[in-house]
């Protein structure tokens, strides 16, 4: 036993325990609650009291979306089993726990489903979380509607699955939230949350969408160090006796209540929540669904006993409500890894879809472990030979602007004394509340950080052998950077085109679908190191000139034709006919009213391409 727990916690067998609540919802061997609450209070609008009944768990009315005190229901896409051509997915509920399970009914246009049961994942207080797996047979030519009911009652719901042979449409977005340093000023002049929001629902009712890809930062939960418990772990200054303090009861207690009334407010009041009643989520993590730049700070603070419990607590959140699972159903739910939670889904016979876990297993030294990508590559090696693509999803995009300058500049703030880098973020701090540098987790967070380079080098390595003997194109799609824009890996010969390249990898960058983009002097600077890079000496890697008209018919600020600094979406249909992925990357208009497309070609790989 290496490292401090609270007393009745741990033992040599076991390992760490859960936390165990009492009747009343409470840690057993905790503090009765926050100073002040007493159950039945209504409490502050962060804490579960001041979202749900404590004495019944049914929501308060500003959170009620039904009748019936349910919350949800939230979609999500599991996977198309191709042997028996069934589309699969899940329904999460919450409900309260004196509730009976709920039931889902599927009616596809033919005749209503038996009732499909649900399975209790956790409680929390006097909150119970049910998945409820379901399933649809998809015809050989034709959509399929699907309207489904809760316990057969209340509101009708509907979502659309393809044919077996019919294209499949997905979104793809990144960035639901704002930063905690976002003015109402600021976001007013966006046009508000839900600009982008709109336009994608829209596009879904006019021609549904089978799948939203949710790329990472669902949430923000960087609020959870605005609370008082951990003032006192902040203050010891010595970096070694603050990795080695306990996670204390009070603390797990804040940890527990945050994550979970966090992602509620979050995950059902507002578009995001609308939207999974009708279209089905698949979802990676970054660093905001757990906190700013989790897994990309020095060994003394990732490793230290605050930071490593804290991240169980957010993961444990993320697996309940973004992936319908728990830790003890995940493996068998479809999620796999070393110790994350990676996945691989079917869309359909054509395209496969990759998900990896790029937070749960971060370091500073390293992304994902190399027992994961042998996980990744293995399941790769036996995708059905109909698999024309493989979109991998990342949360930071991997083809992207070096960064090196401004990582250099960061290893000298200490030390010069700055407080303030201007030219990078307006009214940021350099030194964050742990004493690093503000942006440097920012720099290690990239795939193109110095310090991740060969592991990312290895990475497409390994990837271009699987388009190579599998004749598969590889496309990578990733958000984060509040931002829009495309660009590509490929063979270093310019007369080979695309179609013959098993090197070529495009990228598509689609970030935010609600956040602030940055100020047009950060992409100015990022623009100035968008340059034509070698990975190998067969590879170089590139950003696409895409904008050289921006939304309004201008030239974009200071000719930054290859990044935009405007919130956007991105979308995805396959055409059966050329075998290719039609991409658009839907850019919101300066009016604040609908978006601009703008296409990325993606053409399948041609057979017999050159080694």
């Amino acid at each position: 036993m290496d490292f401090p727990v609270a007393k009745g916690q741990f033992d040599e067998a076991g390992g760490v325990r859960p936390t165990e609540y009492d009747e009343s919802g409470i840690p057993r061997g905790g503090p009765a609650n926050y100073p002040g609450m007493h159950i039945g209070q209504v409490g502050d609008a962060d804490s579960y009291e001041g979202n749900f009944d404590a004495a019944t768990g049914e929501p308060l009315a500003h959170m009620r979306q039904r009748p019936d005190g349910l919350l949800g229901p939230a979609l999500m896409f599991v996977d198309t089993d191709l042997a028996t051509a069934t589309w699969r997915g899940s329904v999460l509920l919450l409900a309260p726990r004196s509730y009976p399970p709920p039931t889902v009914v599927l009616n596809d246009g033919s005749t209503a489903s038996t009732p499909f049961t649900s399975v209790l994942l956790d409680v929390y207080k006097q909150t119970a979380f049910y998945r409820i797996d379901i399933s649809v047979r998809l015809q050989v030519s034709a959509e399929k509607r699907v309207e489904y009911r809760v316990n057969n009652s209340g509101p009708t719901y509907a979502f659309f699955v393809p044919g077996q042979t019919t294209p499949w449409r997905f979104a793809f977005w990144s960035c639901n939230g704002w930063s905690l340093s976002v003015s109402d000023k600021e976001k007013a002049a966006l046009g508000g949350d839900n600009v982008v929001w709109d336009d994608l629902l829209s596009k879904h009712e006019r021609v549904p969408f089978h799948v939203q890809v949710c790329g990472g930062d669902q949430l923000y939960s960087d609020k959870i160090w605005q609370s008082p418990v951990w003032k006192p772990w902040l203050k010891i200054k010595d970096k070694y006796v603050r990795r080695d303090s306990p996670f204390t009861h009070e603390m797990a207690m804040v940890a527990d209540d945050f994550y979970f009334t966090h992602y509620a407010k979050c995950f059902f009041v507002g578009r995001f929540g609308d939207s999974m009643t009708t279209l089905p989520i698949s979802t990676i993590i970054d660093d905001h669904d757990v906190w700013d730049g989790i897994g990309s700070y020095p060994d003394y603070l990732q490793f230290s006993q605050v930071f490593v419990q804290l991240k169980e607590y957010a993961f444990k959140y993320w697996r309940l409500y973004q992936a319908h699972t728990n830790q003890q159903l995940a493996r068998q739910h479809g999620y796999f890894g070393k110790n994350g939670y990676s996945w691989l889904k079917q869309f359909g016979p054509y395209t496969a879809a990759l998900g990896p876990d790029t937070r749960y297993e971060r370091c500073l030294n390293r992304i994902i472990e190399p027992q994961t990508y042998d996980m990744i590559f293995e399941r790769l090696s036996r995708l059905p030979a109909s698999v024309r693509h493989v979109v991998v999803f990342l949360g930071v995009p991997i083809v992207y602007p070096r960064l090196t300058y401004i990582e250099k500049a960061l290893s000298g703030i200490k030390s010069i004394g700055l407080t303030k880098l201007s030219f990078i973020a307006k009214q940021r701090a350099i030194v964050n509340i742990w004493g690093e540098p503000e942006l440097s987790d920012d720099m290690n967070d990239h795939w193109t950080s110095e310090v991740h380079l060969d592991e990312r080098k290895e990475f497409v390595l390994r990837l271009q052998e699987v388009a190579r003997r599998q004749n598969i194109r590889v496309t990578f799609v990733g958000g984060d950077v509040h931002c829009c824009g495309a660009g590509r890996f490929a063979s270093s010969n310019p007369a080979l085109p695309p179609e013959r390249d098993f090197r070529f990898m495009p990228q598509i960058v689609s970030s935010a679908i609600m956040n602030i983009p940055p100020p047009n002097l950060v992409i100015r600077a990022v623009h100035t190191s968008a340059k034509t890079y070698d990975l190998d000496k067969h590879t170089d890697e590139s950003m696409y000139k895409l904008f050289e008209k921006d939304v309004n018919g201008k030239s974009p600020p200071n000719n930054n034709t290859k990044l935009l600094a405007r919130r956007n979406f991105s979308s995805y249909v396959e055409d059966l006919e050329s075998g290719g992925l039609i991409v658009n990357i839907h850019v919101q208009n300066e009016n604040n009213h609908g978006t601009k497309p703008y296409p990325v070609n993606v053409p399948a790989l041609k057979a017999g391409n050159v080694v």
